[in-house]
């Protein structure tokens, strides 16, 4: 579930989920509980509901590419999953506007190119509303919709990606611990238990996060209208306000969902299994 090294996230979100996912499985080993095959193979059910002719996805949580009904008990969201929403949104020819609501920290790399992309291709009109924070991965994801309003009280940005590893070389060696690594070379075994993590392994690594920082730039860039000299001049991390984040470009209003529902003539009704139904999901 945790397979991928590059995150996109606001620092400390991850903690949370890590703590819950500990918390469980120290329960399922007391308790003997076993989830059984046909748990992972249920197909997951995609996060949209339709409101007249409004569809609205939800982007909720913690950021993987591919979130099982295990993950989302502990509030992980699939990107995969918000792709297959928003593609099945706009396919549907009785849907005339989508809202993406987001609140979440940010996650994985994997996966949110792909669905930056699927938002920026829609034919169908996409507003996305956040409630709560749209940090790192999910502000990428939020910025390539039309239009993106905020409440009054949320935040956006952490643009960046960030890489944690820990050196335990030091520890091992004081408790009389000897890694033997045997591999093909230097960098196939970054950051293994015991080992010292070398110059050439955190240029490779910082390449690494380099690359991804590149792309995340240069989608927000594109789907923001600004230049990539603007968006590298505030991504350093931070997280701003709705008048920070309106004065350098990166939302386009303050709102509350139900304001942004109102100006589609709905109002902001729940039918989770009508509406599945309706986009044959």
């Amino acid at each position: 579930m945790f397979n991928d090294l590059h995150w996109s996230i606001y620092p400390g979100a991850e903690k949370d989920v890590l703590a819950r996912v500990a918390a469980y499985a120290q329960h399922c080993i007391k308790h003997s509980i076993s989830a059984g095959p046909a748990l992972d193979a249920e197909r997951d059910a995609l996060p949209v509901q339709v409101v007249g002719t409004t569809a609205i996805v939800d982007l909720k949580g913690l950021m993987v590419r591919s979130a099982g009904m295990f993950a989302r008990f502990f509030g992980i969201t699939g990107s995969d999953q918000i792709r297959a929403a928003i593609e099945a949104a706009d396919h549907d020819e009785d849907i005339d506007n989508i809202v993406l609501r987001v609140d979440s920290p940010g996650g994985s790399v994997s996966g949110i190119a792909e669905l930056a992309d699927a938002i920026k291709a829609t034919e169908t009109p996409i507003v996305a509303h956040v409630e709560g924070v749209a940090a790192s991965a999910a502000f990428w994801v939020a910025s390539q919709a039309d239009r993106i309003t905020v409440g009054r009280m949320d935040l956006v940005g952490s643009i960046g990606v960030t890489l944690t590893l820990f050196d335990l070389s030091k520890a091992f060696r004081d408790d009389g611990i000897e890694t033997v690594v045997i591999d093909t070379g230097e960098l196939k075994t970054i950051g293994a238990p015991g080992t010292e993590i070398t110059k050439a392994q955190r240029d490779q690594l910082q390449h690494l996060v380099d690359f991804f920082f590149d792309g995340f730039v240069s989608g927000v860039a594109q789907g923001r209208g600004l230049t990539e000299k603007q968006v590298r001049a505030i991504a350093d991390g931070r997280m701003f306000t709705p008048a920070e984040a309106q004065e350098n470009g990166l939302i386009d209003g303050v709102s509350t969902f139900d304001e942004v529902m109102a100006a589609f003539h709905v109002k902001p009704l729940r039918r989770t299994s009508a509406s599945r139904a309706r986009l044959a999901i």
